[in-house]
């Protein structure tokens, strides 16, 4: 997990410093719709899980050239890892500011969200069901960052990184993920 802190740092850091020298104007443009379907990597979860592919969808708003808003639904299969008594899917409903950053070629950006964390829990062998925690719907915030290239005049592919912290049994993770976006213009 401290790798994968340290990659996303500096991919953040690089990000940042050379959008600030860039001259260029952001993918995002005012009164635009995004719908972005998505596959996901949940890993680095809290309490020794395992990693979970997933899929989800985001749909955003962008108000000005930098600053949107999204509505983001994920869904991890079974961050339980290779647990054969139990299997437990993550849901995070989430709403997100997002602040894209100029660039010439693509749009990196940073987001924050605050959301709700379930995580369901089937237990296949009744014997070890005390060793588990029950499911449970908690408050949730994310962090995380990305970029956006174009691939014509309504597609781009998106690509981003997020950290997931719940506040008490759901697990902490973090998330990556790629998906083709379309962009509706008004």
């Amino acid at each position: 997990m401290r790798l994968s802190v340290r990659v996303f740092s500096v991919l953040l850091a690089v990000t940042f410093l050379h959008s600030v020298g860039a001259s260029a104007q952001s993918l995002a443009e005012p009164k635009t719709v995004t719908l972005t379907p998505f596959i996901s990597a949940g890993f680095g979860t809290s309490d020794g899980l395992g990693g979970s592919p997933g899929v989800g969808v985001a749909i955003a708003y962008d108000f000005t050239p930098n600053l949107g808003v999204e509505g983001e639904f994920t869904h991890l299969f079974d961050v339980a890892g290779d647990d054969p008594n139990l299997d437990s899917s993550v849901q995070n409903y989430n709403a997100n500011a997002i602040y894209h950053f100029d660039m010439k070629h693509a749009t990196p950006y940073a987001t924050f969200g605050l959301g709700v964390e379930h995580i369901g829990r089937s237990v296949k062998n009744p014997d070890t069901l005390a060793l588990y925690a029950p499911p449970s719907t908690e408050i949730a915030y994310n962090f995380g960052g990305g970029v956006k290239f174009p691939l014509s005049q309504n597609f781009l592919v998106r690509g981003d990184m997020r950290r997931f912290q719940a506040n008490d049994l759901a697990p902490n993770y973090w998330r990556l993920y790629g998906g083709l976006t379309w962009w509706v213009k008004r």
